[in-house]
């Protein structure tokens, strides 16, 4: 294939040419079940000598600097995480874990959160995989007793028993006061539309938690998906070579609405498949 000898001159020029080179730098990940993929293509740069420009300036400190800007990098740190696990774990199913008491402490609902967690995988010898996150109560049918308060989305593999769930969540972790909504059934869910719900709230959790705590839980049994960096000369030649390569494997792709994203400007495109 053409496109692959062209990424072999290229990388081999990288690697012997002195000074600053301009590439386009792809990006793919493999989610491991021949279907689902994600490529990135960007603009890059390489330098093979001490560049003149002058170093940046010291960083700054832990917790201080531009505090929103902080926060969106990284809530888009966090949806890439969330968006890679679900589609690794084929997750397909959602739960929502509430109470009728209200509950304004994190580090006690994280506490909850966990014992269902260690209870459920006692009881169906299950390795259960998730992705969690933890949102507050806000929506205008909240009564302002409870607004405010803490309530999870899980999102998990498999059809769930709910009696089950109901069982461990409301009489052994929340005494009585606890409540399961699971999505089975004519609810099934892609793992796509998995990460898309869950990361939805990841920037509203993110702005409600203190530094250093956490907004989101993704347990430690989940594969991450291979990654394979290549460099071309164009745009043109990276979008080839990734194109190519998602129709040799079969997988569905495009540019319609939702399916991509791209700033011109700035030289970047991401164009999922499967």
């Amino acid at each position: 294939m053409r496109v692959f000898d062209t990424f072999i001159d290229n990388q081999e020029e990288a690697l012997r040419k002195n000074g600053h080179q301009d590439w386009y730098r792809l990006v793919l990940h493999d989610f491991n079940d021949g279907k689902q993929f994600e490529g990135l293509i960007h603009k890059c740069e390489t330098w093979s000598e001490p560049s003149e420009i002058p170093e940046p300036p010291f960083r700054g400190v832990r917790g201080e600097g531009d505090i929103e800007k902080n926060r969106a990098r990284a809530a888009r740190r966090a949806k890439k995480k969330i968006r890679h696990a679900c589609k690794s774990a084929k997750f397909d199913r959602m739960l929502t874990l509430t109470t009728s008491e209200a509950i304004f402490d994190r580090d006690e609902f994280q506490k909850m959160i966990e014992k269902f967690i260690r209870l459920t995988r006692k009881a169906t010898g299950d390795a259960m995989p998730y992705v969690l996150t933890v949102e507050k109560h806000d929506s205008v049918k909240t009564n302002e007793a409870k607004r405010g308060s803490l309530h999870a989305h899980v999102a998990v593999k498999g059809r769930q028993d709910y009696k089950l769930l109901q069982t461990i969540w409301n009489f052994r972790v929340c005494g009585g006061r606890g409540y399961v909504r699971v999505s089975n059934g004519t609810r099934k869910m892609n793992p796509g539309s998995i990460a898309g719900y869950i990361s939805k709230y990841i920037s509203k959790s993110i702005s409600d938690v203190a530094a250093n705590k956490k907004s989101y839980w993704i347990s430690h049994n989940i594969a991450a998906p291979s990654r394979t960096v290549k460099l071309f000369r164009t745009f043109e030649e990276a979008l080839s070579w990734l194109t190519t390569f998602y129709n040799s494997k079969g997988a569905s792709w495009g540019f319609n609405r939702w399916r991509y994203w791209e700033d011109k400007s700035l030289g970047v495109l991401w164009l999922p498949a499967g």
